[in-house]
């Protein structure tokens, strides 16, 4: 009988443990996109302020069983990352699934340079979106450059990027330059 007691409470603990609860993870997600769209603040704004906040609140108006619920989501410096690097890489999937579905494509190319004096090479596409039968246009990629700003530099990223990515040159109907002479010399076809 004793034996029996044990395994019930075992298997107790078992479905506990092997129950998951998607909430806390997707609340996680949620709080992660919102620091993203606050410019210039840490990720570990997180774990710092906003879970104390949410814990106090809910300790006050919910009670203390949703503030020990607060306390589960996680919010760590790396999580918050990870998260927010989970939300971009399905963004640029989905992206990239509407550009392949669309067939036909236009890329828009502007070349800058950053603070630090880093070459950065902006990639916007032009596309029609099936799914909403008009013509859109979005940021395909931020890439810095290698050096230098040189035509050659630039196809090779460029390249690159459409390679990796899983596009095809031949599907590409215009490039778009601003008629830098670094931007023009490599593409023009």
């Amino acid at each position: 009988m004793r034996k029996r007691d044990a395994l019930k409470i075992e298997n107790k603990i078992i479905s506990r443990a092997s129950t998951t609860d998607t909430s806390l993870p997707k609340a996680s997600y949620l709080i992660s996109l919102q620091i993203a769209k606050c410019k210039k603040k840490p990720y570990s704004i997180g774990e710092e302020l906003i879970k104390p906040s949410l814990i106090a609140a809910c300790n006050e108006t919910l009670g203390q069983s949703a503030a020990s619920k607060m306390k589960d989501i996680p919010l760590s410096n790396d999580t918050v990352e990870r998260r927010i690097s989970d939300m971009a890489e399905d963004t640029e999937m989905q992206l990239i699934k509407k550009i392949k579905k669309s067939k036909l494509f236009a890329l828009q190319l502007d070349e800058s340079t950053a603070i630090q004096n880093n070459s950065i090479l902006l990639t916007y596409v032009q596309y029609i979106d099936h799914d909403e039968s008009d013509m859109k246009e979005d940021t395909l990629s931020v890439s810095e450059l290698p050096t230098h700003t040189t035509s050659s530099e630039i196809f090779e990223v460029l390249n690159g990027l459409i390679e990796d990515r899983g596009l095809e040159w031949k599907n590409c109907v215009g490039v778009c330059t601003d008629s830098a002479a670094c931007l023009t010399v490599e593409i023009q076809v």
